[in-house]
């Protein structure tokens, strides 16, 4: 355990201290928390704060300034101004209409706090997947202990110097540590626990809660598929794709999985991603500026793994295909020649989280769909067809978190659109006003304006039960 993580004895402190402040920010006012959000957007406007979040993306993936721009902190100025720009009206009590048996009665839903908070990041994008939620937590008045990976060091290390600077312990703190800390923060009573990462540590966080009756929101992953379909423009679909299978070197909760491609094009379409490749990284993508690096050993030899055994069991490397343990560089590969033992290889089991594309061919959208349908059920879903007909159908007989249509990984770049999975992919919805309702308890509110139902009350004749009888046509 790093010498930062704290005991648990002090997390039970701080937690207590959140919980004693808690109160005192139920009542914080719209303006209030603006003021909040404008702290974080105001630190991250300084050049010196931006350049250095630039270097610790860069230290701990490799990223280049661009993808952290579009992917970080991009994302996150966008949510703190939709924030910013809907928060009072979403806190104001919602009327909602009464039935004319509660004639006299007015109702409403009242938004208040949940109260306090644990957020715990991941790695992959551990500036945005942190601060977003930590945003939507404090817009909602409630108080927030984070908990960023260990496995992002220079970028946790920043959010704890960032926070401190900006808040008191009492309201936002950033806690440092391996899994063992997180795991005791887990253990300890908070109101909600917010968790990004893979479905078995999800199961995990879900476990754990329970004891405390803490509501969860899970964002994992899963197996996101591709189809594309016999009517693309295969060099523009091919390059799409590549841009969202390889940003971040494919260690993307939404990034395409796997690929089915309508077999009429198989053979041309897998040609063209390897142009795509070349394209983007070069003819040697280990000197590319623009691929970014696999995070860790352990998650390199994870992807080795599923390498070498899809080769064991008949799979093609079409492209790519080289690595280095050293500098965990792992090159972008496209396999192929999987079709008919999808249940044999890993790579078609587990989720890759690495730049790693298997391709399938389908003769028919019956085929596709039972490969998509054979998998649980993904937190995104990618349809790469202008046919009407086929994008209709894709959507009724499947089930994912979001689907894009002509596009890859802007799901997440619309706040107005909620983002979530579906059964192993998720629980709960981020991202603007379900992202904010995750943080909040919708209190039903019915006052008694005029009347009352006396006439209904005991002693129960045949005059009650008849009125009462007539009362339930009116509902």
């Amino acid at each position: 355990m790093p010498a930062t993580a704290a005991p648990t004895d002090q997390l039970a402190y701080l937690l207590e201290e959140q919980r004693s402040y808690a109160p005192a920010l139920a009542k914080t006012t719209a303006g209030e928390r603006r003021e909040k959000i404008d702290r974080v957007i105001g630190y991250l406007d300084n050049e010196t704060n931006k350049q250095r979040l630039l270097d610790a993306l860069r230290q701990d993936l490799h990223k280049h300034p661009v993808e952290t721009l579009l992917s970080e902190i991009g994302v996150v100025y966008s949510n703190a101004k939709y924030l910013r720009r809907h928060l009072k009206r979403w806190m104001e009590p919602r009327r909602v209409s009464t039935p004319l048996s509660l004639i006299g009665t007015r109702s409403y839903v009242y938004y208040e706090p949940k109260g306090s908070v644990l957020i715990l990041a991941p790695w992959n994008y551990p500036f945005n997947l942190a601060v977003i939620p930590v945003l939507y937590a404090i817009a909602a008045g409630c108080t927030v202990v984070l908990k960023p990976s260990e496995y992002s060091p220079a970028t946790s290390s920043y959010m704890q110097e960032m926070f401190g600077t900006l808040f008191a312990e009492n309201e936002v703190k950033v806690v440092l540590g391996e899994a063992d800390t997180a795991a005791a923060l887990t253990a300890l009573p908070f109101d909600h626990i917010y968790f990004t990462g893979s479905p078995a540590t999800g199961k995990k966080v879900m476990a754990a809660a329970a004891p405390n009756l803490a509501s969860v929101t899970l964002e994992l992953g899963g197996k996101s598929p591709c189809v594309v379909g016999e009517d693309v423009n295969i060099e523009k679909s091919a390059r799409s794709l590549t841009w969202g299978k390889f940003f971040n070197a494919g260690q993307t909760c939404i990034a395409p999985d796997y690929a089915l491609v309508h077999e009429k094009i198989v053979t041309e379409y897998v040609g063209r991603l390897g142009e795509a490749i070349r394209h983007a990284y070069g003819e040697d993508p280990q000197q590319s500026d623009s691929l970014a690096r696999i995070v860790n050993e352990k998650q390199f030899d994870h992807l080795t793994g599923l390498l070498e055994d899809a080769l064991d069991k008949g799979a093609k490397v079409a492209h790519g295909g080289h690595h280095d343990r050293a500098s965990r560089y792992f090159e972008p590969t496209v396999l192929t020649g999987v079709t008919g033992v999808t249940g044999e290889m890993r790579v078609m089991q587990e989720e890759i989280f690495g730049p790693l594309l298997p391709v399938l061919d389908y003769a028919n959208l019956n085929e596709a769909l039972s490969v998509i349908n054979g998998l649980p059920k993904p937190l995104a879903f990618y349809i790469q067809t202008d046919e009407r007909s086929i994008i209709k159908r894709l959507l009724a007989e499947t089930s994912a978190g979001g689907t894009l249509v002509n596009e890859f990984l802007l799901g997440t770049a619309n706040p107005a659109l909620p983002f979530g999975g579906v059964g192993n992919s998720g629980i709960g919805r981020s991202y603007g006003h379900h992202g904010w309702l995750e943080f909040t308890n919708e209190r039903a509110v019915m006052e008694r304006r005029l009347f009352d139902l006396s006439m209904a009350y005991p002693p129960y004749t045949d005059k009650v039960r008849q009125l009462v009888e007539r009362v339930y046509k009116w509902a």
